[in-house]
């Protein structure tokens, strides 16, 4: 009766923890003052963002800022030396692996945080914003 007893406690520990952890979609944006628009897809796993999703239209042009790649011309004026489309990935990357709970902000928008601004020295104000409607429209 023991040795069932135990087969029966490891079958349940074992089923329960392959069960599938939820993961829900959300899409966010938000519109700064110069009418640029950002739009953040976020994917959440347990609550947690798992994979972010950032682009912003560019202001007079026809295409997103990330459509644009290298031609948005952002290289020559950034301090490390990164597009647009480069500081954005870093940055994905960045709050999908720690969220955005931790991140500080400048009062310019700009990160504090030095893992941050080590590849992306560009005003986020806008991506928490929208990460954070996202966040919440998540499904």
């Amino acid at each position: 009766m023991k040795k069932i007893t135990v087969l029966l406690l490891g079958v349940c520990m074992l089923l329960s923890g392959c069960a599938k952890s939820e993961q829900k979609e959300g899409t966010g944006t938000y519109t700064n003052a110069n009418g640029e628009t950002t739009t953040a897809k976020v994917t959440l796993k347990d609550g947690k963002i798992s994979k972010v999703s950032i682009d912003e239209t560019a202001k007079d042009k026809d295409k997103t800022k990330k459509e644009l790649g290298a031609d948005y011309h952002m290289k020559t004026a950034s301090g490390i030396g990164k597009e647009w489309n480069e500081q954005v990935k870093f940055f994905e990357n960045y709050v999908a692996k720690h969220g955005i709970e931790k991140l500080e902000l400048k009062d310019n928008g700009k990160a504090a945080n030095a893992d941050v601004i080590s590849g992306c020295t560009i005003s986020v104000e806008g991506f928490v914003k929208a990460i954070a409607d996202a966040k919440a429209n998540a499904k």
